[in-house]
């Protein structure tokens, strides 16, 4: 017997409810053995939910790091090198037998709630879609899940504490603000602008002083602080949110559209925005301008994501740029300027510019010899003289 192909929609509400009863909720618990028979596909995944540790589940993701790190560092979850943008290609190549996804009650139908990203897809392609219904999740305006509905489940609690979102988390310090500053500064007039969650984002945000557009894989209550300065100039796009009462405002307001990553992930669709500048960072850059951010010598720490997308479709806009923007040094002290990254994550030909709390390194143009001075200039101080030497 074939196993059951179980897929979960992700994004930071993705589902809890454990395989087995997702199976069984969905019909087709028979009384059989199910234990060896499950082949349970994830994406981002905050929470590092219990039944991850269930060695009879043959577990894959589409996009390690966060929830799924140890597991997948653990050898409990096998990790693929997918960018965000392939994943819907690879659910029509082979439609699972159950999607799981979550959403909320709208009338008589199901919505997506906080995030769509691929699940729109997961869900009109699967033979049989559960529904997990948050009965205190917000309705953010996504649009309906289509597909054959064969049950909903009320959204258990979670096992521990929630995670928040980095940006809510963490104030952005000096360093950060540093970097959002320089980034900040070099933006055309009225760009569209992607960038994530964390610090450097925050930083980013806080420092924009004109009027922008949105377009991103995700959507931060950082966002809706630009709206609040009336820096906004249209309702922002993005396949994820991931925040509190800023993001409902911003969707009670009109300035938010949730949309599939079919969309916003799209490379044409990207790269024929005017002026789109793509905001992102990474764990290493190599003095060619390759980008890692996907794993420090054998630790999984996050994945591809949108990250190549973006960057991509960036560097291709008419007057736009692929920005990279991180510390000079780790929290231990290493240079994240580097001779050659430990995986390439994103291709040196789709980084335009990299920015550290140092400076700006201007790679357009520029040949490799050239580009490896311009970014040992951006290194901090202390391991310039080393990359030099290399």
């Amino acid at each position: 017997m074939s196993p059951l192909r179980v897929w979960y929609a992700d994004g930071p509400d993705s589902p809890r409810t454990s395989p087995r009863d997702a199976v069984a909720a969905a019909g087709l618990d028979d009384g059989a053995d199910l234990d060896v028979m499950l082949d349970v596909t994830l994406g981002w995944t905050i929470e590092p939910h219990p039944w991850l540790d269930d060695t009879t589940l043959s577990i894959t993701t589409v996009l390690a790091g966060y929830g799924l790190a140890r597991a997948v560092n653990a050898g409990r979850v096998t990790a693929l090198p997918v960018r965000l943008s392939a994943v819907p290609s690879r659910i029509l190549a082979n439609p699972p037998d159950v999607a799981v996804v979550t959403g909320v009650r709208r009338g008589d139908h199901c919505a997506f709630s906080t995030a769509v990203g691929w699940g729109d897809v997961l869900a009109r392609t699967a033979e049989r879609v559960v529904v997990e219904i948050g009965l205190t999740a917000p309705d953010l305006g996504g649009p309906l899940v289509e597909g054959q509905i064969v049950a909903t489940l009320e959204r258990p609690m979670p096992v521990g504490p929630m995670p928040t979102a980095p940006a809510a988390s963490r104030v952005a310090d000096s360093i950060d603000l540093s970097i959002g500053a320089t980034v900040a500064a070099l933006l055309p007039e009225e760009p569209t602008l992607q960038f994530g969650p964390g610090g450097i984002a925050e930083g980013i945000a806080r420092s924009i002083d004109q009027p922008v557009r949105i377009w991103s894989g995700l959507v931060t209550d950082a966002v809706a602080e630009l709206h609040d300065r009336g820096l906004l100039i249209e309702p922002a796009v993005a396949a994820y949110t991931w925040g509190g009462e800023p993001i409902e405002r911003l969707a009670e307001a009109g300035m938010l559209r949730l949309s599939s990553s079919t969309v916003t992930h799209d490379l044409s669709a990207i790269s024929a925005i005017p002026r789109f500048v793509g905001c992102n960072t990474a764990l290493q850059v190599g003095l060619d301008g390759a980008v890692n951010l996907e794993r420090v010598g054998d630790r999984i720490v996050a994945a591809v994501g949108g990250h190549a997308d973006f960057s991509a479709g960036a560097s291709r806009s008419v007057g736009g740029m692929s920005i990279v923007a991180l510390r000079s040094t780790t929290r231990t002290g290493e240079s994240t300027i580097v001779p050659r990254v430990d995986v390439v994550s994103t291709a040196r030909s789709d980084v335009d510019v990299v920015v550290t709390e140092h400076g700006i390194a201007d790679l357009r143009g520029v040949s490799d010899t050239e580009r490896a001075r311009r970014l040992i200039a951006v290194a901090d101080p202390v391991h310039r003289d080393g990359l030099s030497r290399l």
